[in-house]
Order: structure tokens, then C-alpha cells, then sequence
């Protein structure tokens, strides 16, 4: 058995095809599925299912998915030993990462990082399930370090560390009644609402605090989202930061007391980050 065959079993398992997971390592999607192909004969056992849509675990994968985990922490624990051994920092951080975020230069921070760092890889995932999907991948080991949203304020399991914060606004179109004014949530009844796929950091907090909305569509991308209020077709919460730089919107505040969005940056509370991963945190902290 390789770390190679392990890589490309996981690969698969995050991406769901061959395709695909060829595409993250860089490899060609024959090489892949060979690589799976022998580590299922060296163990005896199916770890996939091929259907025609995607790669479904069997009962015998998800139980290789655990150890699998390991056996690549492993690796990386020996070589974050001999680097540090050598004075070095060196190695491989796997952060996953969330879509519009414009409180921090999250760019500007891995630039900054490489420069100093070179021999650090920051491989960035994003997951469809958002923040939800980020929590996950924090507790079964497959990602290093995670930016958080929208997530409760204890946490299991999880040692968080804040980034920034702003407000949540309500964007409506430039004609709309609400718009550009503070609101209260008892205007918004009736209101068509512009929802984002379950565990995503704004669809947790309008859950939240407007349990009652009428959601008329979900959309995975808050830029679309904002096109869609832009045009009248209902209205959307995202972050300040992202309606502000967003054109043809209009947005403002609940009243009273505005609708709080944390960023913060986590790890898993049980395992004790590599040097590599530590230095990608303290240059997310020290920004």
C-alpha cells in the first residue's frame, strides 16, 4: 500500500469522480482510477461504487476513510519533525476556505506567507455545504485550519480564533421600499426572500433571526444573489463587505441592534497543528 493510492482513495472520496479528483492532484484520471483500482485489490474489498453521476462510498470505504486520514497526518507529522529538526518550516497546510469574503486580504496574507515561507503549500479546499461543510472537514481531519461564519459561539471539539467582524444587511433594489433605511423584521413580511444553500454562514444567521422569511429561491453564489435583488426579484442578508461593493443594490441595517457576523479562523481542538499549519494561522492572526 502507497500514500499515493491513499491521496488518490481521498481525493475521490472529497470530489466524488475520477475526473475530478484527478484535477486536484494534478494527475491524469487514468492514473487515478488505476491507483484506486489496486488499493481495492490489495485490500479485498470495494471501496467505491461507480454510478453513471458520481463515486459513492461503500460500507468498506467509509471505514478506510478514518485510518486513510491518518496515514497522511502521519506523513506530515515526520516531515514537520525533520524540518523543525533543521530550523526549517516546510510542509503542507490544508485550509479550507469560504466564498466571497472580503473582510480580510486573505490573497495578500498568502502572499505575504510565501514569501517568508516558501517551502509551505497552502492547498485550498471550499465546500459546497459552506461553513457547515468546513466544521466537518475540521472534525474528521481532512482539513488543517478552516475560516468560520455564521457558526454557534461553542464549539466542540474546535479551537476558533477571531479574524474580523462587521454586520449583516438586508439588499434590496434601489426602488425598493426598504431600501437604503434600517429595518425592523416585521417589515419584511410578505417579502420574497433570496435564500443560500443550508449550512452556509448567511443562510445559519437568517435562520436565525428571521426564522419566518418565504425563501423563493436558493442560489450558491452571493454575487448572483445580489444580481437578482439588483433586478427586483426579492431580497437577500449578506455581509456589509460584500453588498458594498456590489453595483445596482441598495442596503441597510436592522434597527436596533445590527445583525453580527464573526469571522474566525479554527483548527481541531484534539490535534495539535504542525508547524506549517501554525505558521499559516499566525500569519492569518498577525495580518
Amino acid at each position: 500500500m502507497e500514500l499515493r493510492q491513499i491521496e488518490c482513495f481521498l481525493a475521490c472520496r472529497e470530489h466524488g469522480s475520477f475526473t475530478a479528483a484527478a484535477r486536484s492532484l494534478n494527475m491524469v484520471q487514468s492514473a487515478v482510477s488505476a491507483s484506486v483500482a489496486k488499493l481495492e485489490r490489495e485490500l479485498g474489498a470495494r471501496l467505491f461504487d461507480r454510478t453513471p453521476r458520481a463515486l459513492l462510498l461503500t460500507e468498506a470505504g467509509a471505514a478506510v476513510v478514518e485510518p486513510a486520514l491518518g496515514m497522511l497526518r502521519a506523513r506530515r507529522a515526520i516531515g514537520d519533525g525533520v524540518a523543525a529538526a533543521r530550523g526549517e518550516v516546510r510542509g503542507e497546510v490544508v485550509l479550507g476556505n469560504l466564498l466571497d469574503i472580503h473582510l480580510i486580504d486573505l490573497a495578500g496574507v498568502l502572499a505575504g506567507l510565501h514569501r517568508r515561507y516558501p517551502a509551505v503549500t497552502v492547498r485550498m479546499r471550499q465546500s459546497a455545504a459552506g461553513a457547515a461543510g468546513n466544521l466537518a472537514g475540521l472534525r474528521d481531519g481532512s482539513l488543517d485550519l478552516a475560516l468560520l461564519v455564521g457558526v454557534p459561539a461553542e464549539l466542540p471539539g474546535i479551537t476558533r480564533y477571531p479574524l474580523a467582524e462587521e454586520s449583516v444587511v438586508l439588499c434590496t433594489a434601489p426602488g425598493h421600499p426598504l431600501a437604503g433605511r434600517p429595518f425592523r423584521p416585521e417589515e419584511l413580511d410578505g417579502e420574497r426572500f433570496i435564500d443560500f444553500p443550508p449550512g452556509w454562514g448567511t443562510r445559519t444567521v437568517a435562520d436565525a433571526v428571521l426564522p419566518l422569511r418565504r425563501p423563493v429561491i436558493e442560489v450558491a453564489e452571493q454575487a448572483f444573489a445580489l444580481e437578482l435583488a439588483a433586478k427586483g426579484f426579492g431580497v437577500v442578508l449578506v455581509p456589509r463587505s460584500v453588498a458594498a461593493v456590489a453595483p445596482g443594490i441598495r442596503y441597510g441595517e436592522r434597527t436596533g441592534a445590527p445583525i453580527p457576523w464573526h469571522l474566525t479562523v479554527g483548527h481541531a481542538a484534539g490535534r495539535t497543528p504542525t508547524n506549517a499549519a501554525r505558521t499559516v494561522l499566525t500569519a492569518l492572526l498577525n495580518r
